[in-house]
């Protein structure tokens, strides 16, 4: 006998159903919303969740490269922040909410690579981009609680280097569906080195 632990969504009743153990039985994919998580401490009065789940011996390193040019002759502007980790470290949701689109990697050196649009309870749009996978189990139009992990860090799509070297989450924070620096926000890790 296999015994599973899985948590489902009562769609009607837009709740999260309690952790269940017992004989192993399929999810509907409206159900599945990935692995149980213990949630995190939620982080200060106006702060931002820590995007990446760091550990004493892991490497974290966050740019504020909010804004710098990208394109050819500074056609676009970087919509975010780069957080470069180690490969494979589990990347969670900074609140709760609605996963709204599902980037897949092409294989090819540009485009988002791996990576989720999640649209929170109070509307604000968080990006994740470059992730070496995502969550086993989650989809488009899955809901998904503050801390749950949703994919881990890698080097897909346009991550600057296809060398396998650069790993990093491209973070984007938009109240409202426009982009602004997630930098000053995000809760200080003390894993994690900050360079502004």
């Amino acid at each position: 006998m296999t015994t599973v632990i899985a948590r489902a969504v009562d769609a009607q009743a837009g709740t999260v159903l309690t952790a269940i153990s017992g004989p192993a039985t399929a999810l509907s994919p409206a159900q599945r919303i990935g692995p149980v998580d213990v949630p995190p401490d939620p982080p200060a009065e106006g702060e931002i969740l820590f995007p990446i789940e760091v550990g004493p011996d892991d490497y974290c390193y966050v740019i504020d490269g909010f804004g710098d040019c990208r394109g050819t002759s500074c056609s676009r502007s970087h919509a975010g922040v780069d957080i470069l980790a180690d490969r494979g470290l589990t990347i969670r949701a900074p609140a709760s909410g609605e996963l709204t689109h599902q980037y897949v990697d092409s294989g090819e050196t540009w485009g988002a690579g791996h990576g989720w649009t999640l649209r929170d309870d109070s509307g604000v749009v968080w990006k994740f981009f470059h992730m070496d996978r995502h969550a086993d189990g989650l989809e488009v139009g899955n809901r998904v609680s503050f801390g749950q992990t949703i994919g881990f860090v890698g080097n897909t799509g346009t991550s600057g280097v296809p060398t396998g070297t650069n790993h990093h989450l491209h973070f984007e924070y938009r109240p409202g569906n426009v982009p602004a620096d997630p930098f000053p926000l995000l809760e200080r890790d003390p894993d994690v080195v900050f360079e502004s």
